[in-house]
């Protein structure tokens, strides 16, 4: 017999006989809607042992994937009931949880957050192995990659706003940015991060387009900035469009998903 049928007949041995143990999937916990994605997205669902309250929520891109699955709060009882392996968290999730997994052998993986479409592909391929999925993660990195190939410039070199109904605008340091700038627009303010502009800042700003952000919110149309009449009209005479919601909530490799169809399916004039 050869030398190699040999050691795989040991090895097929020693697995029968429990010898040679075998590492079985992690049982996965999501603390918050942006780890939510990447559990959703990525991992088989049978490994899935609850995701986070917010999950079904609009706001959250898998929320179709949801049904059927425990939801959990992220607080240390609720979680340790559910004897995870290991627990995926963006921002979800105080001192107390995290000292009380790691006092209880439980992993911890920590996405992070991604303000470009070059980040977003090395983080989905980071999460996918640290989570043991990195086929799924691979499978996805193609098809994000077709996606984002694909979006149609929009803008023609326009100048954007993106706005909040609570009055709230992105930089080119956000994915918000980013996403505008691949649809062919240039960005009306160069400020860094998220930052609020009151009514009378906006009034005097004049970009080529708006880009809103959930504007299908009940809840935010409450917020006043947004409901100032002078505001509104200006909105009204200037060429706009919004944003999916569920694209810029927690943005990610799936982002580009929405930002391909509303490239297509959107003119703004």
């Amino acid at each position: 017999m050869r030398p190699t049928a040999v050691a795989g007949l040991t090895a097929l041995i020693l697995l029968l006989s429990g010898l040679c143990p075998v590492t079985a999937a992690p049982r996965i916990v999501s603390l918050d809607e942006c780890a939510d994605q990447y559990v959703l997205g990525l991992v088989p669902r049978q490994q899935i042992a609850a995701v986070s309250n917010k999950a079904a929520l609009p706001d959250s891109y898998y929320r179709d994937r949801v049904k059927g699955l425990t939801q959990v709060r992220p607080n240390a009882e609720s979680v340790l009931a559910l004897k995870p392996d290991m627990v995926v968290r963006t921002w979800g999730g105080d001192a107390r949880l995290l000292q009380m997994l790691a006092r209880n052998g439980i992993q911890v993986v920590t996405i992070n957050d991604v303000s470009t479409f070059d980040q977003a592909r090395t983080e989905l391929h980071r999460a996918g192995d640290a989570m043991g999925v990195d086929a799924a993660a691979q499978a996805e990195a193609e098809r994000f990659q077709a996606a984002l190939d694909d979006v149609r410039p929009i803008g023609l070199n326009r100048t954007v706003l993106y706005y909040t109904p609570g009055g709230y605008s992105a930089g080119p340091d956000t994915m918000v940015g980013e996403m505008l700038r691949k649809l062919g627009f240039r960005l009306e303010s160069q400020d860094k991060g998220f930052f609020a502009l009151s009514p009378e800042v906006i009034l005097s700003l004049h970009p080529d387009v708006f880009a809103l952000g959930f504007y299908d919110d009940v809840y935010e149309m409450r917020r006043s900035p947004g409901r100032n009449p002078l505001v509104q009209r200006l909105i009204a005479a200037t060429p706009h469009f919004t944003l999916p919601r569920r694209a810029v909530s927690c943005g990610g490799w799936y982002s580009v998903y929405d930002l391909r169809v509303l490239s297509h399916s959107t003119e703004v004039k």
